[in-house]
């Protein structure tokens, strides 16, 4: 088979230039390239093909300079490239890649590649030509997708869309889309249907391409529960995600988490998926990387008219993986974040430090023990705790579990007359719930206590999202049911009926560091 070679445009704008075996081909501003720029010249580069070494002499001819892999080169001076080597017609524009058909030997380009530096003879300094390695390397390791890719992950918890182009990288440039990259056409907050969209800025797509340009692999992480809750179907947001990319012309990679688990912003797993299994196991700089979106935690007004932001899981995402964080107005249109009001979590898990278990929870004495608290309060571990600390001296009733106050009580009278103390596990907000276990204590002639759980709702949300993410053998409970359990809430006092309450804090309790890490981590969205 004769081998060819191409000069292939990265955004595919026009169709590959053939360059024959030992032909100077020259290349610049023509109707084949659609090269319109006034400052490339006609003849900006010359190209002459060796099929049988697979290497290219570049020469460039233009006053304004051409570029290799991000560095301007000499006029009139001469270069050998190889299969895959990025030339930009203009330094930083109008990239392509040199390809051979069939391609070299992987090996052999992988060595000849790594010569390239003595063999062009660039005068560079050590600090240029240690980056050019890195990128050399980089550019070896990687290979560019072919075509257009969807993919799904975890049964459709998140799908992923592989642009034609895009190209792993050490340095990630990752954007949210709604309200970053684009905004509705209706000008309403929320799409009424896939087709109501359009590009959020007229500097979006040059902003891109220059962070494209400069090495960035650019990723959108977004939310899109509508498809995970079947009211937006996924063939029709496809299409969607396709279109914004071709209007946006630059390759990119996307990603839509459609659950409320793991993979949901300000939650890691979107990231996680990319930096193990879709960046070509390329580590990830997350000092050079960033991520931009619109949900900040902006407070009503933060600019004249504006209204607040409808979550934090940008920033929260940004600060749970260290990533330097932008809004979209500062990223697109330079303005300044620095005086703008922003409102900041109710709950920040970081700050959380372990409490030693309380003893005197245990008592000598037979008895009742009401918990109160919200759900996700920690009850359920802490009666545990208890029944293994005190040698099973407790058993536990769990509404939970039994389905309805009577029958816990019917079973703590049971356990009662056999001698046990019963922890009562649930929520227990007002004083009409608990007045069933103080009088039920006094007709059993034992002592009663309440254990307050201190734990504030939004720690006990922050929980909830923890068991769901970390897939916990527990109830997931709506928000509603917090809200309801908020509003019936009284403080228990000793007027109830309780010869003693004890406030008892969330301690901190994990298998593993992993688990722990991500405890640590902002997971809800406000």
């Amino acid at each position: 088979m004769i081998r060819q070679c191409f000069l292939r445009c990265l955004l595919d704008s026009h169709a590959p230039v053939k360059l024959p075996h030992n032909v100077e081909v020259f290349v610049g501003r023509s109707k084949v390239t659609k090269i319109k720029d006034q400052s490339c010249s006609r003849q900006q580069i010359s190209l002459k093909a060796d099929c049988e070494e697979c290497e290219v002499e570049i020469k460039p001819l233009g006053i304004n300079p051409s570029g290799l892999d991000g560095f301007a080169l000499k006029r009139n001076g001469k270069y050998k490239v190889k299969h895959g080597s990025r030339i930009e017609i203009l330094l930083n524009s109008y990239i392509h890649i040199i390809e051979f058909d069939p391609p070299p030997d992987k090996e052999s380009n992988k060595n000849n590649n790594k010569r390239k530096l003595e063999e062009e003879k660039i005068e560079i300094s050590p600090r240029k030509k240690s980056k050019i390695q890195s990128e050399l390397d980089q550019t070896i390791n990687t290979k560019e997708a072919m075509n257009n890719v969807w993919e799904d992950v975890d049964k459709g918890e998140v799908y992923i869309f592989t642009a034609k182009g895009v190209k792993s990288s050490h340095k990630i440039a990752a954007f949210d889309m709604d309200g970053t990259l684009i905004k509705t056409k209706s000008g309403k907050v929320h799409p009424v249907d896939t087709n109501d969209w359009q590009i959020a800025y007229p500097q979006t797509s040059q902003k891109l391409l220059e962070k494209f340009n400069d090495g960035y692999k650019i990723v959108i992480l977004s939310n899109q529960s509508p498809i995970g809750n079947g009211r937006v179907k996924i063939e029709e947001f496809k299409k969607k995600i396709e279109g914004i990319v071709a209007k946006l012309n630059i390759p990119i990679q996307v990603f839509l988490a459609t659950g409320k688990g793991f993979y949901r912003k300000p939650a890691p797993g979107m990231w996680k998926v990319l930096a193990e299994q879709k960046n070509d196991n390329l580590s990830i700089n997350m000092d050079t990387s960033f991520y931009c979106g619109d949900a900040a935690g902006r407070i009503a007004n933060w600019a004249p008219g504006r209204k607040k932001d409808h979550s934090m899981a940008d920033i929260l995402l940004a600060k749970n993986l260290g990533l330097k964080f932008y809004t979209p107005e500062q990223f697109f249109l330079g303005h300044s974040i620095a005086n703008i009001p922003t409102s900041k979590p109710e709950f920040n898990p970081k700050e959380l430090k372990p409490e030693p278990f309380n003893e005197a929870l245990i008592s000598k004495e037979k008895e009742l023990l009401v918990l109160v608290g919200f759900p996700g309060s920690g009850k359920s571990f802490l009666a545990k705790e208890i029944v293994k600390r005190s040698g099973n001296k407790y058993s536990i009733v769990c509404r939970d579990e039994m389905g309805t106050w009577q029958k816990c009580a019917s079973e703590a009278s049971k356990l009662l007359q056999q001698g046990k103390s019963v922890i009562v596990d649930s929520t227990n907000p007002d004083k009409e719930s608990r007045a069933r276990w103080t009088s039920l204590a006094k007709n059993m002639n034992v002592q009663c206590r309440c254990a307050r759980m201190m734990t504030t709702k939004a720690h006990a949300l922050h929980n909830n999202k923890f068991r769901e993410i970390m897939k916990m053998k527990h109830v997931q409970v709506n928000e509603i049911i917090f809200n309801t359990y908020k509003s019936k809430f009284v403080e228990p006092s000793l007027a109830e009926g309780f010869q003693e309450i004890i406030q008892v804090k969330f301690n901190l309790c994990f298998d593993d560091k992993e688990s722990e890490n991500m405890y640590r981590m902002y997971l809800l969205e406000k």
